[in-house]
């Protein structure tokens, strides 16, 4: 019993720190969230299939370890960041000097439902593993949807609900979806669904000495004229 005591607890530390990392705990969460994404950060570039000089957002970048893979997938991009731990905002541009420097990369301390851009900024946002924390998902869907250029795509990348569930973290606080019950909540929303794709290998994730393993899906939907 003491020890399920201390697993339910860990779990609890866990989740928490996963949707907003802070405190002594916020570097190596940010470095653990990094391992956990590599593979899916690039199954999610792949399918963004960016173009020269296309401006990009991330919501929620972590450490921004991973800014380099989107600058080298093509010419003159500009990309922003938008971070609801003023921790990882901190890593983030202690790790990527000469584009926060240069003005190629921008990063924000703030949340999604009230986006601090413009409307119509952007070719393309995506997250990855974000949508989970968001506990009025409807309120980040419309700031995107302001914020995304006419005909512009969001790409939202998440475990599958099947995957998830195993994980004992995500039963506190996590809000999981079927891709039928994500894809409902994009259209009703005004982001009409494109595709979706499912990982293949994905590898396993690693939670203390246990692996689970993952599986995970990029969800594309785009910003059209037809409301």
């Amino acid at each position: 019993m003491k020890q399920n005591f201390i697993n339910r607890f860990l779990s609890k530390i866990l989740a928490k720190q996963l949707r907003k990392p802070g405190g002594i705990l916020a570097g190596k969460v940010g470095n653990k969230m990094n391992k956990i994404n590599s593979f899916l950060y690039d199954f999610t570039i792949d399918a963004m299939q960016l173009k020269d000089n296309e401006s990009i957002l991330e919501i929620g970048f972590g450490n921004g370890k991973f800014f380099d893979r989107i600058f080298s997938t093509a010419n003159n991009l500009t990309i922003y960041g938008l971070d609801f731990s003023s921790e990882m905002v901190k890593e983030a541009s202690a790790n990527n000097p000469s584009t926060t420097n240069s003005g190629k990369l921008t990063l924000q301390f703030g949340s999604s439902d009230k986006i601090p851009f413009d409307d119509n900024s952007f070719d393309k946002v995506f997250c990855i593993n974000v949508i989970y924390f968001w506990e009025q998902p409807a309120d980040h869907l419309k700031e995107i949807y302001r914020v995304l250029k006419p005909g512009g795509t969001f790409y939202t990348a998440m475990r599958t609900k099947e995957s998830l569930v195993q994980m004992p973290f995500a039963k506190y606080g996590f809000n999981m979806y079927t891709p039928e019950e994500w894809i409902n909540m994009l259209e009703t929303n005004l982001l009409h669904f494109v595709s979706s794709k499912k990982t293949e290998n994905e590898p396993d994730a690693v939670f203390g000495k246990q692996l689970y393993k993952a599986e995970s899906m990029c969800i594309v939907a785009k910003k059209t004229d037809d409301k």
